[in-house]
């Protein structure tokens, strides 16, 4: 890995909010790894070409009923997911030149994933309502190690968007976009610094 955790923790929470950003995230229609397929079957809130979690369930207990099939069900869903348009919610930042999701603690892969919908997180949260904080396993049970997450007073601006945008019919691959925007806005900031 590029980076350490400890080192990773330093660069976002020197990062101010408006390097954060939330966005709809989308798999490339390809064969998935049996690690992207039990971290996707895993999860509780991903949409399938506009197919709700509930009915892709319903999908696979059909399948593990037949007889003829339930041998083959996890195959069979495997390549369900690889081809469907499988999409997330995630708030992501830059990392020198990669892309990091924060709430997952891991980068994305633009191989494997692309950003179809972003918006800057200040159009929703400010200092006052929002921050960039430290937490421990104690204070996270759902975190493995010490790590920084985004920290917010109320959370109605999360579920609003995500049910705004992923169910979006637009599946433009943004992250050419994403990246250019935000390569650019730190530039400019590193000029505006220089001459301060």
């Amino acid at each position: 890995m590029k980076y350490s955790q400890e080192e990773l923790n330093q660069i976002l929470l020197s990062k101010p909010l408006n390097e954060f950003y939330f966005a709809i995230l989308e798999n490339r229609e390809k064969p998935l790894t049996n690690e992207e397929f039990e971290k996707i079957i895993s999860r509780d809130d991903n949409v399938y070409n506009g197919v709700s979690k509930e009915e892709v369930d319903d999908i696979s207990n059909l399948l593990q009923e037949d007889e003829m099939l339930k041998n083959y069900s996890k195959d069979i869903m495997k390549i369900f997911y690889s081809f469907a348009r499988i999409r997330e919610l995630a708030i992501i930042t830059m990392i020198n030149d990669d892309v990091y999701n924060i709430g997952n603690i891991e980068f994305v892969d633009l191989k494997t994933k692309k950003i179809i919908n972003y918006d800057n997180f200040e159009n929703y949260y400010n200092d006052k309502n929002a921050r960039i904080r430290f937490f421990t396993p104690k204070e996270e049970p759902s975190i493995k190690q010490n790590t920084v997450l985004v920290d917010v007073d109320d959370e109605s601006f999360i579920y609003a968007y995500e049910k705004a945008h992923i169910n979006q019919k637009e599946s433009e691959d943004l992250t050419s976009s994403f990246l250019t925007e935000v390569k650019e806005k730190t530039n400019t900031l590193k000029k505006i610094n220089r001459n301060e």
